[in-house]
């Protein structure tokens, strides 16, 4: 069955196709299976080469030795990824100078092997974080135009197919180049690498002139660096150490429970390759191509990653690699999972063990025959628990992104997630942040920045959980029932849910100078 779809017909069957199978990838943490590693954010980087310049930008924001941190600065954000980068921005935007903590040695080191899909809330945040952003992201990425889904049995044979043109915008874009991009935006003074938090305390300073005291955090780094801040963003990853720190402070013998990692079951390898290194081509140019491959969770995904570059994705399941009594499928990837030796670049012998895992599909033979084993990147797929809370007792400490909802990468949501947050974030504490650090009273109806941080976090946290449970639910190639009025519920379902992660987000505004504290919670009210 063949169907070719445009913006004129009917956009149901679109709506039928998407909500049987997700076609967004995303990376949400470069780490070397992010969930168990020791390393947090973006420092468990493993065979990784230095990058080449931005475009147009000669100078590359890399820091290969220590230098002296600032006593004190205004806002400490951890995490130099693209969540990290994004919040800078946006708070530079409004006039604050942050400064970005980065745990590896370097800022920026190259292909991860992962692209992401900006989609159109993507594309809102980045627009309210800092309006250079959005189009910056259009120049080097690539607009997709067209989505082809084949549906396959085990043996690879196409039972049927549906394309379907894009009628919103979406740019597909490697997640190394959008790095470089966010960073091409923070002067190199801002940027502090080599710097892994170790822990921090809440303190409190004394104020000039008066009685009063402020409340501040003292941060420290495990070379024994410090620094203090008036906030303390944690945006360094699924495996957070600020995370960490917060659990462990709030309730000790539940900490590790509210940041253990949970394995999907799910296992993906990935890679970005020159396009014309693989033959057959395998996508058109701004083309996305999805196949399911007739056993639960098992897919392939290749798309245009923008400056004519091309992502593949491969996933199998844990139990499907396992087989049925010991009777293992694919043997050798079985053993590496029970040795712990799965994770990260270029296990010896992955190349072939995908080649036979997908020896039906030519697809993802002509992927893996153009990549280098030393390219192709694998992880266990896993999240962690949601969270209700993201801050600290004093709201002066406060997660964000990947560090507060680690997401499956199923919908490509949760570098969008991310920026959301970035440009929610800075939005609601940039008044509050301003006034105190200028020591002013005369403007009273600014509210302070605990209770800023505090509706931030209230009005963030219950569209994120929605959409990382809805993520882990909608894994990649799983399967509908076959009972028929139960997939078209399901169906129905992840219409709505796909309708309010694309057309859900609307970012928050406050004007410069912030009326009356009930317009400002006024923002936060449902209709």
């Amino acid at each position: 069955m063949r169907m070719i779809l445009t913006e004129k017909k009917s956009s149901a069957l679109v709506w039928l196709a998407l909500a049987l199978i997700s076609v967004f990838i995303d990376s949400p943490s470069y780490v070397v299976d992010a969930l168990s590693s020791p390393t947090v954010g973006t420092a468990a980087a493993a065979s990784v080469t230095t990058p080449a310049a931005v475009k147009g930008n000669d100078r590359l924001l890399l820091n290969s030795t220590l230098k002296p941190l600032p006593k004190e600065v205004p806002v400490a954000i951890i995490g130099g990824g693209l969540g990290g980068l994004a919040v800078f921005c946006a708070l530079q935007s409004r006039g604050i100078d942050a400064h970005i903590f980065e745990s590896a040695p370097t800022l920026l080191r190259g292909s991860t092997g992962t692209g992401i899909m900006i989609s159109e809330n993507g594309m809102s945040a980045l627009e309210a974080a800092d309006r250079r952003l959005p189009d910056k992201m259009r120049g080097s990425g690539t607009r997709i135009v067209k989505q082809r889904i084949r549906v396959t049995d085990p043996l690879g044979a196409i039972e049927r197919e549906i394309a379907f043109n894009m009628t919103k915008e979406q740019v597909n874009i490697g997640w190394s180049r959008a790095q470089e991009i966010l960073a091409s935006l923070v002067p190199e003074k801002f940027i502090h690498c080599g710097a892994q938090l170790e822990s921090y305390q809440l303190v409190q300073k004394s104020d000039e002139g008066d009685d009063t005291t402020t409340d501040m955090v003292d941060v420290t780094f495990a070379d024994g660096r410090s620094v203090r801040t008036s906030l303390l963003i944690g945006a360094d990853g699924a495996g957070s150490a600020v995370r960490r720190v917060m659990a462990h402070a709030k309730n000790p013998k539940k900490a590790k429970a509210s940041y253990a990692a949970r394995y999907s079951g799910q296992l993906l390898w990935n890679a970005i390759v020159p396009t014309k290194d693989i033959q057959p081509l395998v996508h058109g140019i701004g083309e996305v191509e999805y196949i399911t491959c007739g056993t639960d969770g098992q897919v392939v995904l290749t798309f245009d990653a923008g400056e004519e570059q091309t992502s593949w994705y491969l996933t199998l399941m844990e139990d499907y690699v396992k087989g049925a009594e010991g009777n293992a499928l694919c043997p050798e990837i079985r053993t590496a999972l029970e040795d712990n030796a799965f994770g990260g670049f270029g296990r010896k012998g992955v190349k072939k063990q995908l080649e036979q895992a997908f020896a039906s599909w030519p697809v993802a033979l002509a992927c893996i025959h153009a990549t280098q084993e030393s390219q192709i990147f694998e992880r266990r797929l896993s999240d962690r628990p949601a969270l209700k809370d993201w801050t600290d007792p004093t709201c002066r400490v406060v997660l964000m992104g990947d560090a507060a909802h680690p997401m499956i990468p199923s919908q490509g949501q949760g570098t969008m997630m991310t920026w959301e947050d970035a440009a929610d974030l800075a939005a609601c504490v940039a008044p509050s942040l301003l006034k105190e650090l200028r020591n002013s009273t005369q403007n009273d109806s600014v509210v302070d920045l605990s209770t800023a941080v505090r509706a931030f976090v209230s009005h963030r946290t219950e569209r994120c959980a929605r959409v990382q449970k809805f993520s882990a639910e909608a894994y990649m190639g799983s399967q509908s029932s076959k009972f028929f009025p139960l997939k078209v519920i399901q169906m129905l379902g992840r219409k709505r849910s796909m309708e309010f992660i694309k057309d859900g987000y609307q970012p928050i505004l406050i004007p410069e100078k912030v009326g009356l504290r009930k317009r400002f919670w006024s923002l936060f009210q449902r209709n």
